[in-house]
């Protein structure tokens, strides 16, 4: 199976709670963008390949504002390069930044780690963004939990409606038949998370009462072909477990297994 597709069908997770951080395979920076259930509003390029970015003086780096973003989105630049940036609430308090603060957000975009958690009082950041290929592997830090579980829950209802899991249904695609994974549900997978899951929406599963979509725990991975390596084994076992969504009540469910 082609690179892209493996990345296109699998949703790798590793969180680290102490960092603040996730590690993440199979989620593209557009697909992230429209997930958030507050818009991003401006962000501050650490590491970027895009022509149409403003430049700023005071840190010698670029930015793109938010009503930019779409236009970002629509280059592609971010695709194939590195690409780092953080976000921020007002142009005016990039004036502000002074060396320390500038040297951490230099050694983000170039280490790709951090030398303090990376939320910036002047910047109010709630999101760090760091990869040298998007969606293959991103590392994302979040100021507020509640952003990762919005976020994710809506990618993995946005993938499913974007499969083509029953022919009789192609003529009415259109349609949004999956909601976002509600964020309760979410939350019982947090030990997992830590551990690195796997959902795999190569296996996923219907009826006409309920869609599941499995998934498995396979460790920790920051080389993603090695991930995807372990995947493909592990996946001929039982799945850890499922999400399941009930299609007459239209809600999520998660179901362990022993």
């Amino acid at each position: 199976m082609a690179r892209n597709d493996v990345m296109d069908k699998v949703i790798y997770i590793l969180v680290n709670t102490r960092e603040q951080n996730v590690i993440s395979h199979g989620i593209s920076f557009d697909e992230f963008v429209q997930s958030l259930s507050t818009p991003l509003t401006n962000l501050l390029l650490l590491k970027h390949q895009s022509k149409n970015s403003e430049f700023h003086f005071h840190t010698r780096l670029g930015y793109v504002l938010n009503e930019q973003l779409d236009h970002l989105i629509k280059e592609g630049t971010y695709k194939e390069n590195e690409f780092c940036w953080v976000d921020f609430e007002d142009m005016f308090t990039l004036d502000t930044i002074e060396g320390q603060e500038l040297a951490e957000l230099l050694y983000l975009g170039h280490m790709k780690k951090h030398l303090s958690l990376p939320f910036f009082q002047k910047l109010n950041n709630r999101f760090v963004y760091l990869t040298e290929d998007d969606g293959w592997l991103n590392k994302i830090y979040f100021r507020f939990w509640s952003d990762f579980y919005s976020s994710l829950g809506c990618v993995l209802g946005e993938k499913l409606n974007n499969l083509k899991l029953d022919k009789s249904l192609m003529s009415f695609r259109k349609r949004k038949n999956y909601s976002p994974v509600n964020h309760k549900v979410l939350h019982q997978l947090n030990t997992l998370f830590t551990e690195g899951i796997v959902f795999s929406f190569l296996h996923v599963d219907q009826s006409r009462s309920q869609t599941v979509l499995p998934f498995w725990v396979v460790g920790d991975y920051y080389d993603m072909d090695e991930m995807n390596e372990q995947f493909l084994e592990i996946s001929k076992e039982k799945p850890k477990g499922q999400i399941v969504f009930d299609k007459k009540q239209k809600e999520w469910a998660i179901t362990i297994n022993s």
